[in-house]
């Protein structure tokens, strides 16, 4: 099957945000990108963020909402390699990169590269913070995850790309990190929600805090390892021989840490009590008159249930994360967090899953 060639045209969502930011910069350095083989385009909301776009980075902008579907199609028929980290939920503009993309396709015989941004609450369970999971999802097999209901939060998308794969108009990679970690290197937005927020709530409250008992486990991911693997499955993707599987079984995790809410609000109170941000270093559960003012309605969701996954098929195509599977980067990063916390705002509301999450979780 045919695959994109250089000189290639790039779509990227999401560029003004965390992940993207982040992964525009990394576009930015690339050999590739550098030598004038790539055409990147970036597809941003509001003309303030497109000028500044514009003026200090010099990269083409597409100026339109998710919700242009439209736009967002015309965009994807133009393009080789579309990179989607804007909005893990929102099916009508992925649904409308893939038609373009499927026309694209019917016209020149030529598989276009679509990876796409998701995320392990797409695992997550209703433990509220009453208990641990002993199940950890793997995906050298897929099945378990395949078998996770379209109506839960981030599936409608993923199974898009999924058949889009298994249909062989695309070459579609579903990457599903867990919590995110560490500074963006984006224009605007370079922190993510989960560690900021309980930094913040730790701040509100005079102490940190967790979900019920905190027993739940789930993993993290630094935002460059993240990014990384965009790359590393961007570069399988345009080699002669792909070895980075698609279709049925096109979802890859990437988690290199493990934690457990209550040992995190651990580490958040022993480490803002050091710098005298807070007068203990223990942390406590967070009261039911609290949750809205702290973390927001998704508190459970976000920061009370199991999600447990293993970085397998990365591993073995290449990934080599800076921050070492089974290391301390995550715990590491909380000092960092915290300065980005006051830079950015003590008092800023935690960024909560928006409104299409909203309609998705539905439980």
């Amino acid at each position: 099957m045919p695959i994109p060639q250089y000189p290639l045209s790039v779509l990227l969502t999401g560029a003004t945000g965390f992940v993207g930011g982040t992964a525009l910069s990394a576009f930015l350095e690339r050999p590739d990108y550098l030598a004038g083989n790539v055409r990147l385009t970036v597809l941003v909301r509001g003309e303030a963020r497109a000028a500044v776009l514009r003026e200090k980075i010099g990269v083409e902008v597409l100026v339109a909402d998710l919700a242009d579907v439209d736009v967002v199609r015309a965009a994807a028929r133009e393009a080789d390699v579309i990179l989607h980290t804007a909005n893990a939920d929102h099916p009508p503009s992925a649904r409308a990169m893939l038609e373009g993309l499927k026309e694209r396709y019917e016209k020149t015989g030529v598989q276009s590269v679509f990876i796409h941004s998701s995320g392990t609450g797409a695992l997550t369970d209703n433990a509220k913070g009453q208990f641990a999971s002993e199940k950890i999802y793997q995906d050298e097999d897929c099945t378990d995850i395949r078998a996770i209901p379209t109506s839960y939060v981030h599936r409608e998308t993923d199974n898009m790309i999924m058949q889009a794969s298994i249909d062989g108009y695309v070459r579609g990679y579903v990457v599903m990190p867990p919590l995110i970690y560490g500074r963006g290197t984006g224009l605007f937005s370079r922190t993510s929600v989960q560690i900021p927020a309980l930094i913040r709530a730790a701040l509100k409250l005079r102490q940190s805090i967790h979900v019920g008992p905190g027993l739940p486990l789930w993993n993290g991911v630094h935002v460059q390892d993240l990014v990384r693997l965009y790359f590393v499955l961007l570069d399988d993707a345009l080699s002669r021989t792909p070895k980075a599987p698609t279709g049925s079984d096109c979802f890859y995790f990437c988690a290199t840490d493990t934690y457990q809410w209550r040992e995190l609000a651990g580490e958040i109170g022993r480490r803002l009590h050091a710098k005298g941000a807070i007068p203990t270093a223990e942390p406590r559960t967070l009261q039911p008159e609290e949750v809205q003012m702290a973390l927001g309605e998704w508190s459970d969701f976000a920061y009370g249930s199991n999600s447990r996954s293993v970085a397998g098929k990365a591993l073995s195509i290449g990934w080599t994360p800076a921050h070492p599977v089974g290391g301390t980067g995550l715990f590491d990063s909380i000092e960092a967090e915290y300065e980005a916390v006051l830079e950015e705002g003590a008092d800023e509301k935690p960024k909560v899953h928006n409104d299409e999450t909203d309609r998705a979780v539905g439980a």
